[in-house]
């Protein structure tokens, strides 16, 4: 049962930390995490330029091997420029949405669009499914037709979704992609988690795969329902700036904020999230 962290991408003055990502990174390695995800939702990866993307890449594959890396983009050429940089790479795979804001596109062009990418990767792909963001649903039907998907990253609030891929495609790795559903994933069997709650309590996460392992639930039940708490809380805060100030909070690295257009917490909000973390925080004993 593996924890796969998407990392999320320290920036400040203009400019990405790829030191601080790295270090960043290790210290993730030391409390239980498997392998990172490199330029996903909580990432930025879609408002990174390409340049930055393939240097949050090799910072993270100089490293650890492993290392996911979403090649994701509406240019097309970025999509094929990161690939050839991942080739250069040792790293477990790359991943990719499907083809995302245009409405129209079939899923025979889905199927195109997978396969074109593995005929030009020297490394498994795996289906990155995000319906909330893409705006469309890759069915199981849709990514078994691809023939060539070795994972999946279910980015839905079902675990019965999630479940249908390991059915379906029993070679490929199964991972489900939502905070509140850990618990479930790790009793379900799937082969783990890419969670932004590694980003910040590394050390919960594991605890509720050893707790499912040992066959403690009542443990990981309490464990999951304090994730519960602290992801609705992220989440009146705009979700991925609160993400920053927890990783502060919890793990004590100042990885400065995200990048426009997602904006950090100004003096104000910053206030009342610490004020309602750390208030949060003791009454759960994190």
């Amino acid at each position: 049962m593996e924890i796969v962290v998407p990392v999320v991408t320290p920036y400040r003055g203009g400019r990405v930390d790829v030191d601080a990502y790295s270090q960043f990174i290790k210290h993730l390695l030391g409390r239980g995490v498997t392998a990172v995800y490199v330029a996903g939702t909580t990432g930025l990866g879609p408002a990174l330029r390409h340049e930055e993307r393939v240097a949050l890449l090799e910072a993270a594959a100089s490293t650890t091997k492993n290392v996911i890396f979403n090649v994701s983009s509406l240019q097309y050429e970025d999509v094929v420029g990161a690939v050839r940089e991942a080739n250069r790479l040792d790293i477990i795979a790359v991943a990719s949405t499907a083809p995302f804001y245009f409405p129209s596109v079939t899923p025979r062009q889905v199927v195109k669009y997978f396969r074109d990418i593995c005929q030009k990767s020297s490394h498994p792909l795996y289906l990155y499914n995000i319906p909330s963001a893409v705006g469309r649903d890759v069915d199981v039907k849709t990514a078994g037709e691809v023939g060539c998907i070795a994972g999946v990253k279910d980015s839905v609030e079902e675990i019965a979704h999630t479940v249908r891929y390991k059915k379906a495609l029993p070679n490929a790795r199964v991972y489900n992609g939502s905070n509140s559903l850990i618990l479930a994933s790790f009793v379900y069997g799937l082969d783990g988690v890419v969670v932004s709650a590694g980003n910040y309590l590394p050390e919960v996460v594991a605890s509720i795969r050893e707790a499912v392992k040992a066959g403690e639930l009542e443990k990981a039940a309490r464990l999951q329902w304090a994730l519960d708490e602290l992801q609705m809380l992220a989440r009146d805060f705009g979700g991925l700036p609160a993400i920053y100030e927890f990783i502060r909070e919890f793990q004590g690295f100042d990885l400065g904020g995200p990048k426009p257009p997602i904006y950090p917490l100004d003096e104000e909000e910053r206030a009342a999230l610490i004020q309602r973390l750390r208030a949060l925080r003791e009454r759960l004993k994190l």
